[in-house]
């Protein structure tokens, strides 16, 4: 977790009110086992998942740094970048795209254009827009598949089968040369009948992918097959707990997802509900998976009897996730729950 933690502190960035070709870069770098942090004035080369590249100043040389070190990037923004992230905050996804879309037009460093298709991505999903989403991840990968913010990849974690707005994209990027659109495109078609078996075989070869992030997910996506064949069993989900140690701690919201859906259909429900709120204590690159992990979570602890803990953690659920479909499903259940304490109780004389 404190390696989760650190590269998500890296992700903090101090907006400045200047241009970018105006400002200085600066890193918080605190190496491992080291007590104390170094503030180095820089130029930030690149910034991936796994390291950050800068030509340090006023040397000039050139070095390299794990992400796990980096504690904070201190970067020059423009305005544009700016208001969509104070928009993004405010939950004004609508304004922050069109914000972000004003920023990528005018920045130049490839590195902090990643990061403005990672907001734009996140904006995205927000909205409920998976296709959008998806075709502005991939280009946030395309040349860098070791990017930060992998885990905003759009992918269903949903055991049923939906008309998904990005299907007939998804059908080209089934047999696209890339293995991003390729596991995109599996995860959305995997539960479409016409296209299952495809589906299934892409991600089986994406298993054995040399790239971490896509060997993982794809592996872990095939876990919706088991679980919509309905003859799940306590070993294997216990098994798949397991072989969560393997996946990168940032790319394991969906399969946690997974794993609560499981144990709920066995009706294991505290461990289902523990499964499930991982997703929102952990992670917020998606609000739409949040939200929805989070009402299950809900459901699964008013099937344990805890009436007040489930009722407290809907209302949470309504509150946080107000622009989301869960929202609606936490009213109703609010709504149930408060009627039926107010029943009278009647007792026979």
């Amino acid at each position: 977790m404190r390696a989760f933690l650190l590269i998500n502190l890296a992700l903090v960035f101090l907006f400045q009110n200047t241009a970018s070709s105006c400002a200085q870069d600066k890193i918080e770098v605190r190496p491992d086992h080291h007590v104390g942090q170094a503030t180095l004035p820089c130029t930030i080369l690149d910034f991936t998942q796994s390291e950050i590249k800068v030509k340090l100043l006023p040397s000039g040389t050139v070095k390299t740094y794990p992400s796990s070190e980096i504690v904070k990037v201190h970067t020059p923004q423009t305005e544009q970048h700016q208001q969509g992230l104070e928009q993004l905050q405010n939950e004004e996804y609508e304004k922050a795209i069109e914000s972000f879309s004003e920023a990528l037009n005018i920045e130049n460093r490839l590195w902090v254009r990643r990061e403005i298709l990672a907001v734009m991505t996140k904006a995205a999903l927000a909205l409920g827009d998976n296709l959008k989403a998806a075709l502005r991840f991939q280009i946030m990968v395309e040349n860098e598949p070791d990017a930060r913010s992998f885990d905003l990849i759009p992918l269903d974690w949903g055991i049923k089968d939906t008309l998904s707005p990005a299907r007939n994209a998804a059908q080209n990027w089934l047999t696209d040369q890339d293995e991003v659109k390729q596991l995109i495109g599996a995860s959305i078609l995997l539960t479409a009948p016409d296209y299952q078996a495809q589906a299934e075989a892409t991600l089986r070869s994406l298993a054995t992918s040399p790239q971490i992030n896509i060997q993982q997910l794809a592996r872990t996506q095939l876990w919706r097959l088991r679980l919509r064949a309905g003859d799940i069993s306590l070993l294997e989900l216990q098994r798949w707990e397991r072989n969560l140690n393997q996946v990168p701690e940032l790319l394991r919201a969906g399969p946690h997802f997974l794993l609560g859906t499981g144990y709920a259909m066995l009706e294991r429900h505290g461990q289902a509900a523990a499964s499930f709120l991982w997703i929102p204590l952990a992670e917020n690159s998606n609000p739409q998976l949040s939200a929805e992990a989070s009402l299950k979570a809900a459901d699964s602890i008013l099937a344990m009897g805890q009436t007040v803990n489930a009722l407290r953690l809907y209302q949470e659920t309504a509150a946080r996730y107000s622009k989301s479909p869960a929202r609606q499903m936490a009213l109703q259940m609010i709504d149930q729950i408060t009627k039926a304490s107010s029943q009278p109780t009647t007792q026979d004389n």
